[in-house]
């Protein structure tokens, strides 16, 4: 499982909003085909396994294991069930539920730390499932002193490179970018993946009364959304609905104080993670986490 749990990162966000899946087939006690999900609307982990594998006939009374549970409903692509069983795979071991899946399944499911792994592994789609909504990661960067910005909220340097490329790492890992307009008019952010290996997120500006700048970095290419309000005020919760209606599973938030405490009192806050840098302020804008 530990091979399987290997190359279902493989898919990264080509597969997103659908899981991230790896397979390994096992006969005899030796490896004889593996795959993983390539890309959304392809084939299967499963499928892509089976297909490894040379003599067809050396599928019969082997054992599967793979990082999801396999589907049993046509989708964008056959369902993977009735292929395992017409392959004469005789065992299917899995290392996470399918929350889509109803009713009786002839898998085998994992517990302990490897379990957790597949389950973490796919966190993104498990919410945007079950929630209805995208995953939502919050990122705050503070001095050593607790100050997120300068007094006035004036910009000013708080994380170090290492830190800078993690942020990078986690913008390619998900789907989209999610910022204040008061963000954008004082720091002019990039908002892409320029330190890190990836595409660039949807990059999305809450901006109600129309202020981001027409020369603004954000607004370099069509990857982009200004969300507007005409009552003055966001919706997140719809938004996020709309999100998800549009296939994204996963926001990454780089919030002010504003942003981040209307996150909080919405309660779509996932994950936060707290970037400290080792210089002090003094004095500037916090945020009470």
């Amino acid at each position: 499982m530990q091979r399987a749990l290997g190359l279902a990162r493989n898919g990264g966000r080509a597969v997103a909003p659908n899981p991230m899946v790896g397979a390994v087939i096992v006969k005899n006690g030796r490896v004889i085909g593996e795959g993983w999900h390539k890309k959304f609307g392809g084939p299967h982990a499963e499928m892509n396994a089976i297909r490894s594998v040379r003599r067809p006939q050396d599928l019969v009374g082997a054992t599967l294991y793979v990082t999801l549970e396999p589907c049993r409903h046509w989708g964008k692509t056959p369902p993977c069930a009735e292929a395992i069983a017409k392959a004469g795979i005789a065992r299917v071991v899995a290392g996470s539920r399918d929350p889509f899946q109803k009713g009786r399944t002839t898998a085998e499911f994992l517990k302990g730390p490897v379990a957790k792994q597949c389950q973490e592994l796919n966190k993104f789609f498990f919410t945007w499932v079950t929630k209805k909504r995208p995953y939502i990661t919050v990122k705050i960067a503070v001095s050593a002193d607790g100050f997120v910005a300068a007094p006035g909220g004036k910009p000013v340097r708080i994380t170090n490179k290492t830190q800078d490329r993690l942020v990078h790492e986690l913008r390619a890992q998900h789907q989209a970018i999610l910022v204040g307009v008061n963000t954008v008019i004082a720091d002019d952010p990039h908002l892409g993946v320029r330190l890190g290996k990836g595409q660039d997120p949807l990059r999305i500006i809450l901006d109600s009364h129309g202020r981001t700048p027409h020369g603004a970095k954000v607004r370099r290419d069509k990857n982009h959304r200004i969300i507007r309000s005409l009552k003055g005020r966001v919706n997140l919760k719809k938004l996020m609905k709309t999100l998800a209606n549009d296939g994204i599973a996963s926001v990454l938030v780089e919030p002010g104080p504003t942003l981040y405490h209307s996150l909080q009192r919405a309660n779509l806050i996932d994950e936060l993670i707290i970037l400290k840098g080792k210089k002090k302020l003094g004095k500037g804008l916090k945020i009470h986490l």
